[in-house]
């Protein structure tokens, strides 16, 4: 294999590893004020993401995890004030999911959160490296992402 391909894959790996440590993710929602489970802040920072208010389902498949799951994390966050249901306008009998008030500003802290952590992390950066970086950690997102797709389906 190539020692290239080898090296990145274990910096992605650590890079991984060290975001998804339980620690991390307490240091992070500590300091974004808020107590959440690491799906709850998924679902909130997807949401903040979306163009409109989305249906279960369609979280689900964004975030490559099975319905049941988000249906459990999304009552927790409605009972919590974080997210409403509102009715889809292409199917008065269905819901979709958006984020309250309360919601957009907490999945906002979290996004800055993690932003300024990345943000200290690359401080010590050259502008080109930076800009480097972006667009190939965006290439490599939209690569795996699609490849992985490709993989489950």
């Amino acid at each position: 294999m190539d020692e290239d391909l080898n090296r990145t894959v274990s910096a992605f790996r650590s890079v991984v590893d060290a975001l998804n440590r339980a620690k991390t993710h307490e240091r992070l929602t500590e300091a974004a004020g808020v107590r959440l489970d690491r799906p709850d802040v998924k679902i909130l920072v997807h949401l903040l993401d979306a163009p409109e208010p989305r249906r279960i389902g369609a979280i689900a498949e964004a975030l490559q995890v099975e319905s049941p799951h988000v249906t459990r994390h999304v009552a927790a966050l409605e009972q919590r004030g974080l997210v409403e249901r509102v009715r889809d306008p292409d199917d008065g009998r269905a819901w979709r999911i958006a984020l309250t008030e309360e919601g957009i500003e907490v999945a906002g802290r979290c996004r800055r959160v993690t932003t300024d952590l990345f943000e200290g992390a690359l401080a010590g950066w050259p502008a080109e490296d930076r800009a480097e970086l972006a667009r190939l950690m965006g290439k490599l997102s939209g690569d795996l992402c699609a490849h992985l797709k490709n993989l489950v389906s």
